[in-house]
């Protein structure tokens, strides 16, 4: 059955984004060019075309910054933009939402997150600031979303996703690394698109 197939694939997802998150970790880049491009595919298995097309971005951003030049990573953050995009079509098609509505002050922390991060990064990011500035409030809108969804696990993907970004922008333009500081970059970032994901319909 396609679910079984699907219910496959998601196990396979959790070991690459396991062992990607590793090799992340302990910096071991040449070998994430073999586990890094196959996340987001192998989570696609058994997805509908919307949920698949945001993977599928979210793919392209990952091959994308696997570059170490600007180039790359504009054309990741291009990718990654697109893919919040296609997120919100996407969460907005299951039928589901008025959470926000319901309590408006569950936004309150994730306004916080965005002023916050933008007030630090505002003159540290040079001529990337409009960019980031764009991809952040792409980024908001997209958690905000799943966090209107009412589904606790929709809610999380939404919050880690925002979660992992910070991280990565803090490295980027902030200057704050962490220890393993790209180990939990992708293990936030894989655990965001799965719990995404995982809330459509498998077909």
């Amino acid at each position: 059955m396609i679910t079984t197939v699907a219910r496959r694939g998601m196990a396979l997802f959790a070991a690459l984004a396991a062992a990607d998150s590793f090799l992340a970790a302990t910096g071991r880049d040449r070998q994430r060019r073999v586990t890094k491009p196959l996340l987001m595919p192998t989570l696609m298995v058994g997805r509908d075309r919307p949920t698949r097309r945001a993977l599928a971005l979210g793919g392209a951003g990952d091959v994308a910054l696997l570059g170490s030049s600007d180039a790359a990573f504009m054309a990741g953050l291009g990718s990654f933009l697109a893919g919040h995009v296609a997120w919100i079509v996407a969460l907005r098609r299951r039928g589901t939402g008025g959470a926000l509505r319901a309590r408006p002050a569950l936004a309150a922390p994730y306004l916080a997150a965005f002023g916050g991060l933008n007030a630090y990064l505002w003159r540290r990011t040079g001529s990337d600031r409009i960019p980031v500035v764009v991809y952040s409030t792409a980024l908001l809108a997209m958690s905000l979303v799943a966090l209107d969804s009412g589904s606790p696990k929709t809610a999380a993907g939404g919050a880690l996703f925002l979660t992992s970004d910070t991280l990565l922008a803090l490295e980027k333009f902030g200057g704050v690394h962490l220890p393993m500081h790209e180990g939990l970059v992708m293990a936030t970032y894989t655990a965001a698109q799965a719990l995404l994901a995982d809330e459509q319909p498998w077909l």
